[in-house]
């Protein structure tokens, strides 16, 4: 199981990838505020499926925090659902959201007896840098194409109460 090619997916979640014109700056203040993410994924050679929903906030300081769940799908194990925390700092240059995850934390919550087999501690690191190409950035909509395992992440902003 190869989970590390998966971290950069969760980390980025909050992003997507499609097929734009090459646009290289990005208004900032769009990106600021709370974002949905949703994405699914297979890794062909071992067969794991992965879908994750993500909530992740950016803030005006260059900071961001999410938490969310991840669940994996491998063959002859029950659906392992994982909850993870991150905090990051985050730019957008040269067309690119760069997050630079500064604290994960996971946690195997459906099935913990089988953290003996699993230890995810091991295949997920406490720090990564993940640059994603952003496709879309709009007032509602966050697109883009991670870098790491070319996956295409959507999120949608979540509307804040007034």
């Amino acid at each position: 199981m190869n989970l590390m090619k998966v971290l950069p997916l969760v980390s980025v979640v909050f992003c997507c990838s499609a097929f734009a014109t090459e646009q290289t700056t990005y208004d900032q203040n769009l990106i600021l505020g709370s974002w949905n993410c949703q994405h699914q994924l297979e890794e062909t050679k071992t067969k794991m499926k992965v879908k994750v929903n993500y909530n992740i906030n950016f803030f005006t300081t260059g900071k961001s925090n999410g938490a969310g769940s991840v669940f994996f799908t491998l063959a002859n194990l029950p659906q392992l659902e994982c909850s993870l925390k991150n905090s990051a700092t985050w730019e957008i240059k040269q067309g690119k959201l760069i997050l630079s995850s500064t604290e994960i934390e996971s946690k195997n919550i459906s099935h913990p007896e089988l953290d003996t087999l699993i230890n995810l501690d091991k295949f997920i690191p406490k720090s990564v840098t993940e640059s994603s190409k952003i496709v879309t950035l709009t007032k509602s909509t966050l697109e883009v194409k991670s870098k790491s395992d070319a996956g295409v992440y959507t999120c949608s902003k979540v509307a804040t109460k007034r």
